[in-house]
C-alpha cells in the first residue's frame, strides 16, 4: 500500500447519520401513511449505501489500517442490527411470527430496551473511534492502541447512558416519587379577611389534632390570623378523643379535620373539612387551604344562591366532549361551588319557553353554538324586563337566535374576530394566535372591582372574541343604562375575512369586550345584565386565568347583589402546564436535540484542542 493512500474518511459515518435522521423524521414526525414508507425506504437505501462503503474501505485495506476499518465496521452492524430490532418491534412484524396478547407486550419491551441499547453504545462507539481515526490520514500513521482507547471510552459514555435509561425506566414503572419541594402554606388572602371582617355574630372553628402533629403547626398560622381580622373568630385545638358528643354530632371520624360552628344550642350549624394528619398526604390541601375555609364558611354564612344555566342549545356547560377538555366547564363549576352559589339546568323542559323559574337567583347562557327559538329569547328578556339578572357569554359571527333580546338590551355584537399584532397569547405558534387576545384595560364598574386592583398583575383573556356596542338603531322607549367596563387598547381590530391580517376596511381601534346593562322600569326591580363577547371567558382553557377567574366572580356578585360572594383566594397549588401536540413535538426535538447537541460540540471542541496542544508539545 502506498504511503499517501488515505483512510476512507468520514463519509460513510456521514451517510449513517443522515440515514437515522431520515429514519427519525418519518417515525417521529409523519408516523404514518405515504411520506412514511418512501422516508423509511429512502433511510435504508443511505444506510445500506455507508455500510458498502464501510465494506469497501476495509477490503482495500491492510495491517493496522484493516484492523481499525474492522472495528469501525462491527460498530456500523451494531447500528445495523439496532435497527433490525426495531423493524421486528412493530406490531404487524410480531403478528407474522405469531406473537399476540401479552407475549406481544412482552416481546415489544424487551426488544424496545435492546435495539434502544444497542444502538446508543454502537453510535458512542463509532463517534469516539471516527474522532481518532479521522485524524491519521495516512496508511502507515494509523495507531491501532489509539482506536481502541476511543472505543473504550465511547462504550463507557455508551453503557452510561444505559444506565442512566434503566434507571429511569425502573423509576417509571415503579412509581418512585420523592417531593424536594420547598412546602409552604396558603395565607388568608384579602378576599378571605374581609369576609372574616364582616361576620356580625360568633363563629367557633376547632381544629381537631393533637399538639404535636405536624399538620397543626402548618395550619394554626392561617387560622390564627383570621382570628386577629375579626373579635367573632374563636379559635380552639382539641383532641378527637376528648369531645366525643361534638365529633359525633358533626361526623367528625378522627383527628385531621377543621370544624366551622354558627350559634349555640339547637340552632348550632356546623360545617366541617379534611384536611389530614400526615404532611405527606395533606400537602395537596394544605396547597388550597384557602379556598377551603371559603367554600366552607360561605356555606356556613352566607345564604345559598341558585344560578341557572341554560341548556339544550350546545352550550359549553352541556359539552361532554373530552376530546376537547379545554371546552368543558369544569373549573367553573368548582369555583361556584367554593361560592356556595347551586347549578340547575335551564332549558325547554325546565319552561324557558314560557318564564324563569322564581327560585334562580340568576341565568346565565355560556357559549351557545345553536339557535334559542324566539320564544326563549323573549321569555328571557321579559324576565330582565321585571327585575332579572342574567349573563351572556357568545361568541363572535355566530347566531344563535338572541337577537330580540340584544335588541331589546340595546346592545350588538359587532361582525368580526377581535384581533392584535401586540396583545395576545401566543399558544400554537401560528398567526391564529392573534386573535387569543388579553387586555387589563377596566372602567370603575363593580364587575372589575377585584381584578381592576391587580390589574399590573393580570389581564383577562378573550379566544376569538367580540366587540359589543350600543345599537345604532335603537328605538326602544326607555333606553337601558349601558357601560363597558371592559375595553382594548387603541391598536386592536376586528377580523372581518377570517385571514388573521388587517386590511383595507379593518381599522385599529380601541374596542369593548364587556358589556353592564341596567334596566329600571316603574314599579319594577332593576334588571341587570352582562354581556361578555366570548363564549371559552369561564372555560377551563381560560378559567385558570386570574382575569377571567376575577372578572366571572365580581359579575355573579354584582347580578346576585351580594358583594360578599366577591373575593380573590390565595393558592400555593401548581398549575398544570398543558401543551398541544406540536408544542410537545417541539419540546421533544429541543430537548432531545437542540439543547444536547451544541453542548457536545463544545465538549468535543475543547477536548479536540487540548489534545492539539499536548501533541504540540510533544
Amino acid at each position: 500500500m502506498s504511503a499517501n493512500q488515505k483512510t476512507t474518511g468520514l463519509f460513510p459515518s456521514a451517510l449513517l447519520a443522515l440515514s437515522l435522521i431520515i429514519l427519525l423524521v418519518g417515525e417521529r414526525v409523519f408516523g404514518e401513511g405515504t411520506a412514511r414508507q418512501a422516508l423509511s425506504f429512502a433511510g435504508v437505501l443511505v444506510f445500506v449505501l455507508s455500510l458498502g462503503l464501510r465494506i469497501r474501505g476495509l477490503l482495500r485495506s491492510d495491517s493496522e489500517m484493516r484492523k481499525a476499518e474492522t472495528l469501525l465496521l462491527t460498530a456500523n452492524g451494531g447500528v445495523a442490527l439496532a435497527l433490525l430490532l426495531y423493524a421486528f418491534s412493530g406490531e404487524s412484524a410480531l403478528e407474522l411470527f405469531a406473537v399476540v396478547d401479552d407475549a406481544a407486550d412482552s416481546a415489544q419491551t424487551v426488544l424496545l430496551l435492546g435495539w434502544t441499547c444497542l444502538l446508543a453504545v454502537s453510535l458512542c462507539a463509532l463517534l469516539f473511534m471516527e474522532l481518532v481515526y479521522n485524524r491519521m490520514p495516512l496508511a502507515e500513521s494509523v495507531e491501532l492502541r489509539r482506536v481502541k482507547t476511543a472505543l473504550y471510552a465511547g462504550l463507557t459514555l455508551g453503557f452510561a447512558l444505559i444506565f442512566l435509561f434503566c434507571v429511569n425506566y425502573v423509576a417509571k414503572e415503579r412509581d418512585i416519587r420523592r417531593d424536594v419541594s420547598y412546602f409552604r402554606t396558603t395565607q388568608p388572602s384579602d378576599g378571605t379577611l374581609r369576609l372574616v371582617r364582616r361576620l356580625d355574630r360568633p363563629v367557633r372553628i376547632i381544629l381537631f389534632y393533637r399538639r404535636s402533629d405536624d399538620v397543626l403547626n402548618q395550619i394554626k398560622p392561617y387560622f390564627s390570623l383570621l382570628g386577629k381580622a375579626s373579635k367573632h373568630i374563636k379559635l380552639d385545638v382539641i383532641d378527637y378523643a376528648m369531645a366525643p358528643e361534638l365529633t359525633r354530632k358533626n361526623r367528625i371520624r378522627d383527628n385531621g379535620y377543621v370544624l366551622l360552628l354558627r350559634g349555640e344550642g339547637e340552632e348550632e350549624k356546623g360545617e366541617s373539612f379534611e384536611i389530614g394528619l400526615e404532611l405527606t398526604g395533606a400537602r395537596g390541601k394544605l396547597k388550597t387551604l384557602d379556598a377551603l375555609f371559603q367554600q366552607h364558611f360561605r356555606k356556613l354564612n352566607r345564604p345559598k344562591y341558585s344560578l341557572q344555566l341554560t341548556v339544550g342549545h350546545g352550550e359549553r356547560n352541556s359539552d361532554v366532549d373530552e376530546s376537547t377538555p379545554g371546552e368543558l366547564t369544569k373549573g367553573m363549576e368548582t369555583l361556584l361551588k367554593r361560592l356556595n352559589i347551586r347549578v340547575s339546568n335551564l332549558g325547554v323542559a325546565q319552561g324557558l319557553s314560557s318564564a324563569v323559574p322564581d327560585e334562580a337567583s340568576a341565568v346565565a347562557i355560556i357559549g351557545p353554538r345553536e339557535k334559542f327559538m324566539r320564544e326563549e329569547a323573549e321569555t328571557l328578556l321579559s324576565y330582565v324586563q321585571n327585575g332579572g339578572r342574567l349573563l351572556l357569554m357568545l361568541d363572535s359571527d355566530m347566531d344563535v337566535g338572541l337577537e330580540p333580546l340584544l335588541k331589546g338590551l340595546d346592545i350588538q355584537l359587532l361582525p368580526g374576530v377581535v384581533t392584535s399584532e401586540k396583545h395576545f397569547v401566543r399558544s400554537r405558534s401560528q398567526q391564529s394566535d392573534q386573535t387569543v387576545v388579553y387586555t387589563n384595560n377596566y372602567s370603575s364598574h363593580p364587575i372589575v372591582t377585584t381584578v381592576n386592583r391587580h390589574r399590573s398583575e393580570v389581564a383577562s383573556v378573550f379566544a376569538r372574541g367580540a366587540a359589543v356596542a350600543r345599537r345604532a338603531d335603537s328605538n326602544l322607549s326607555i333606553k337601558p343604562k349601558v357601560t363597558f367596563p371592559v375595553r382594548t387598547a387603541s391598536d386592536f381590530w376586528r377580523d372581518l375575512d377570517g385571514d388573521f391580517a388587517r386590511e383595507q376596511g379593518e381599522e385599529k381601534q380601541s374596542l369593548n369586550l364587556v358589556a353592564a346593562v341596567t334596566l329600571a322600569r316603574e314599579n319594577k326591580p332593576e334588571g341587570r345584565v352582562v354581556i361578555i363577547g366570548d363564549g371559552d371567558f369561564v372555560t377551563d382553557k381560560l378559567i385558570s386565568n386570574s382575569g377571567n377567574s376575577l372578572v366571572f366572580v365580581d359579575t355573579l356578585a354584582w347580578l346576585i347583589a351580594d358583594e360578599q360572594i366577591a373575593g380573590d383566594v390565595t393558592s400555593e397549588e401548581d398549575v398544570p402546564i398543558e401543551h398541544t401536540r406540536d408544542q410537545d413535538k417541539i419540546w421533544f426535538y429541543t430537548t432531545s436535540f437542540a439543547v444536547p447537541l451544541p453542548i457536545l460540540c463544545i465538549g468535543i471542541w475543547i477536548a479536540r484542542r487540548r489534545r492539539r496542544r499536548q501533541e504540540a508539545r510533544a
